[in-house]
């Protein structure tokens, strides 16, 4: 986590944070009285924003939730369950991140995110019901998701009338009912204009080999960054039957893999690119995707036994990778661990290249920090 003090909500403008010591009343339906935003901005793009507190805040219909969660995460870890029609998603007893991590690393490695707001009293008869669309997104050392929007969208227009919204991210390269996904749930708001700098920061850092640079730098001029506040759940999907609510402060407090998250000019996008052009041949013709950790003996024919039509690398995290192949016609998702811990990108050839040589990469101790 960040390690910020915690601060009581801000209105829905949150503009009163940098004028004021104490947050003036907003004219939107869910405006509150609240303290301000009192921690700076951290240089070099880091965004580190105070927590909300578990008071209460106003909306249009109800007091939102508390912003804390009574759930615990259960003991269920991201498993692998089959499927019917023609999908199959495997590899149960794989060396799998916790709940809390596993979420982290997903908020990290996706590119994009539905976000579902509701739609205000201006739409008529398609008031008070979900509005859902696809944004691209970051998040700051709590997990939190930071958003660029256009005040012209519709979801921008709604969150103005009501914060209350939900964020479903999904791992990329995979759909269907396998795909691991987490719904994150809060309240969005405008960030303060002493944050927005840092806010586009965290941007570039993610998305840097995705974007234009003058999209970056400008946004056209018309976007500003918000940020979801008072998150109050996180519900997790690691495939199909895995379901779990992570516990909050697990949620904050857990740190996502070093490999997934950006550093050094390198980006998980990167490392994803660069692995599929380097190992994604040699991994199609090894055991690795039949569930072996060692890749079988060359000499003695296997690989001839092995009929991959197709292998993509979707995700990374320190302790393997989940490839997407097609075996004789059918997909599946399919688990290859690390015979140790990554950290970096020169840490993941390794590793790769110890397995498509049928050797073992002895990497570091993998408990979670």
């Amino acid at each position: 986590g960040s390690g910020s003090t915690p601060a009581g909500g801000a209105d829905a403008s949150l503009k009163s944070a940098q004028n004021s010591g104490a947050a003036k009343k907003d004219a939107s339906p869910n405006s509150t009285n609240a303290k301000p935003f009192a921690d700076p901005p951290k240089p070099s793009g880091e965004l580190s924003l105070p927590r909300q507190s578990a008071d209460k805040s106003s909306s249009r219909d109800e007091p939102d939730s508390e912003g804390k969660s009574g759930r615990k995460g259960g003991l269920t870890r991201l498993l692998r369950t089959p499927l019917s029609g023609g999908v199959l998603n495997s590899m149960k007893d794989a060396d799998l991140p916790s709940v809390a991590v596993a979420a982290r690393n997903l908020m990290e490695l996706a590119d994009y995110a539905d976000l579902s707001t509701i739609m205000s009293n201006m739409n008529h008869r398609r008031s008070g019901y979900p509005f859902a669309s696809t944004v691209d997104f970051a998040t700051d050392n709590d997990g939190y998701p930071v958003f660029c929007l256009t005040p012209l969208a519709m979801h921008t227009r709604n969150l103005a009338y009501n914060s209350r919204a939900s964020l479903t991210v999904k791992m990329n390269g995979w759909g269907g009912l396998a795909n691991a996904r987490v719904t994150i749930f809060g309240d969005v708001h405008r960030l303060p204009a002493e944050y927005q700098a840092s806010a586009n920061e965290i941007f570039k850092a993610k998305y840097a080999a995705r974007k234009e640079a003058s999209d970056l730098e400008d946004r056209w001029g018309d976007y500003t960054f918000y940020r979801m506040n008072n998150v109050i759940d996180v519900y997790f999907v690691g495939g199909f039957g895995t379901l779990n609510w992570v516990d909050l402060k697990e949620y904050r407090d857990a740190v996502p893999d070093k490999i997934v998250t950006p550093g050094a000019g390198h980006s998980v996008l990167d490392t994803l690119s660069e692995l599929n052009t380097k190992y994604g041949a040699k991994l199609a013709k090894s055991g690795a995707v039949l569930g072996n950790s060692i890749a079988p003996n060359e000499a003695a024919g296997d690989f001839d036994a092995v009929r991959v039509d197709d292998l993509w690398i979707i995700s990374i995290d320190k302790r393997g990778i989940d490839v997407r192949v097609r075996l004789d016609g059918v997909s599946q998702v399919r688990r290859i661990n690390f015979m140790g811990c990554v950290e970096t990108f020169q840490d993941a050839c390794e590793a790769l290249d110890a397995i498509v040589a049928g050797k073992v990469w002895e990497g570091g101790n993998c408990e979670e920090p």
